[in-house]
């Protein structure tokens, strides 16, 4: 019984994902969340994935561990809290598979800024430099330097960096953007100057950034292994020796471990916000 109800309501969460994502329109007047919720649902994913997608694969995620881990320990509570973290894990993977893509981008653009500086002191044009960094630049930027190559032909060139620029919408890109936007309209004049201190901004600022992360890593990966542990130990303890927990199953052993895990997500969050690195905004928009 508790198995169905568990399944029930990993199904009403799924519905209610799904709605919030966007469904087909009816007749009937609905209420529609806020932009601002949806904008929070959707940074979870790093923007990298639609809002329709996000909510289907979390729906999916959060069902199948809310009813793995009913079948495992048959705690509603522990479910609930289950079904929780999976709903949150694809979000969780694709932020950090965008954090990974920024930093590629930005030791990208350093490695561009040296490739266009030493382009133009050999008497290399902007236009075609950057045609060059689509055919043999950087990894991360190629794709987007083609983008670049064919839109400037019907467009123009400027036009062309700016549209690059909202497809990445990262702010060391946006440097550089405006980098070639502001030597691109003033003739190039000094391009090789200019790119030579952005080149080594960008790499000064990916190594502070790298350092950053490695030390926030740590106290990252602390606080996980501090939440787990608790965790990890009831359930060792719930599959060799089911009747040691057996107070755990009635109403107030449930609402006791509740409490508990109220208190273990207070003390995780509160550990991953003292080791919060404020993001760097964009501003050169």
């Amino acid at each position: 019984m508790a198995l169905l109800l568990s399944l029930t309501l990993a199904a009403g969460m799924l519905l209610i994902l799904s709605a919030l994502a966007g469904g087909r329109r009816t007749q009937r007047a609905v209420v529609r969340p806020s932009p601002d919720l949806l904008r929070r649902f959707r940074a979870r994913g790093g923007d990298e994935v639609g809002t329709r997608e996000l909510a289907l694969s979390s729906g999916v995620v959060a069902a199948g561990t809310l009813a793995g881990a009913q079948l495992l320990l048959g705690w509603p509570v522990l479910s609930l809290a289950a079904g929780a973290v999976g709903l949150f894990l694809p979000g969780w993977y694709f932020q950090q598979r965008s954090v990974r893509r920024r930093a590629e981008v930005e030791e990208a653009v350093a490695e561009a800024a040296d490739a266009l500086r030493d382009a133009s002191r050999v008497g290399i044009g902007l236009e075609e430099g950057a045609r060059m960094l689509a055919r043999s630049g950087p990894l991360a930027l190629r794709p987007v330097m083609r983008e670049v190559e064919r839109e400037s032909r019907l467009s123009g060139f400027d036009a062309a960096l700016r549209r690059a620029r909202d497809r990445v919408a990262d702010p060391v890109f946006d440097t550089f953007v405006a980098a070639l936007l502001m030597s691109y309209r003033t003739g190039g004049r000094n391009l090789s100057v200019v790119l030579d201190g952005l080149s080594r901004s960008v790499r000064a600022t990916v190594r502070a950034r790298r350092e950053v992360r490695a030390a926030q890593a740590q106290n990252v990966l602390s606080a996980r292994v501090i939440a787990a542990l608790p965790l990890a130990l009831i359930v060792v303890l719930r599959a060799a020796s089911p009747g040691y927990l057996g107070v755990f199953s009635t109403p107030g052993g449930q609402a006791v471990l509740a409490l508990c895990l109220v208190s273990v997500v207070a003390g995780y969050m509160a550990m991953l916000r003292a080791a919060a690195v404020p993001d760097q905004g964009r501003v050169l928009r």
